[in-house]
């Protein structure tokens, strides 16, 4: 997965405080609470920290532009933001899934090269009243603009993660 630069975060967990202070669950408060503002490049059943870590080395190669001017809704109620999609994300993750493609046991299938929407969650498992109070305040604070400057491997059910190797970017 790939993080954003520290503002950029802190811009898209400021969406996440304005759902949950309204009743809307966001993914602040989601599970265990740990979640962060990223955009995930695979997502397997299982794939090992270890052996994943090594096999993709520095995530992201270099920091990767990113501007948010939509927001959208996949089925079972997840709100995203959408991520505009440019040719470093696409070789990114493309790079990213072929290196643990054979480490991981069942990658989700929208999540390969040529089928991802490239997306940060704001809240999952919502009710059609909940989307339909949550969109216009997810829409009000765009676009977000920054960087996917690091990466690492998450446990979506714990939270746990593990940061890949990143060398020091200067993004002035």
């Amino acid at each position: 997965m790939l993080w954003p630069d520290s503002a950029t975060g802190g811009a898209i967990r400021a969406v996440w405080e304005v759902m949950d202070a309204l009743g809307v669950p966001s993914m602040a408060t989601h599970t265990h609470r740990l979640h962060q503002p990223h955009v995930s490049l695979v997502v397997a059943e299982d794939l090992r920290p270890e052996g994943a870590l090594e096999a993709v080395g520095t995530v992201p190669r270099r920091p990767i532009q990113l501007l948010i001017n939509a927001a959208g809704v996949f089925p079972g109620g997840v709100l995203f933001l959408a991520c505009v999609v440019n040719q470093d994300l696409l070789d990114e993750q493309r790079r990213v899934h072929r290196a643990v493609a054979p480490l991981a046991v069942d990658i989700w299938p929208y999540l390969e090269p040529g089928s991802w929407t490239p997306h940060i969650t704001t809240g999952r498992e919502l009710t059609p009243p909940q989307l339909a109070e949550a969109l216009p305040l997810v829409v009000d604070a765009l676009p977000i603009a920054g960087w996917l400057d690091h990466g690492g491997l998450e446990d979506g059910s714990t939270g746990e993660n593990w940061p890949c190797p990143a060398p020091a970017f200067d993004l002035r």
